[in-house]
């Protein structure tokens, strides 16, 4: 019984940490295109940092800290609709203007 009890918690593992890959991978894809938007708009030089992300009624929202070479660090919101990632992306402030 305890052996039984061993693998069905080992499959459930698994199975959680497949799907937690799979989800941080739309992040990671997600991040990769604000990244190249952000550096395409301010220059190559900028050091850009993700802070964090959510995903809400089909877009994903990707949170930045932005410091392009010799000004102030600024925060931005990526958001991207989550179906067409390529397609949708609008940056913005910290205040929902878009840039």
């Amino acid at each position: 019984m305890f052996k039984l009890n061993a693998v069905i918690s080992a499959f459930i593992l698994a199975v959680l940490l497949s799907g937690t890959a799979h989800a941080s991978s739309n992040v990671t894809e997600a991040y990769s295109y604000c990244k190249s938007a952000v550096k395409e708009k301010f220059g190559d030089e900028t050091r850009i940092t993700m802070k964090g992300s959510k995903k809400f009624a089909g877009t994903m929202t990707v949170k930045l800290s932005v410091v392009p070479v010799g000004e102030s660090r600024q925060r931005m919101l990526c958001k991207i609709d989550a179906s067409k990632v390529s397609n949708n992306l609008v940056l913005t402030d910290r205040k929902g203007n878009a840039l």
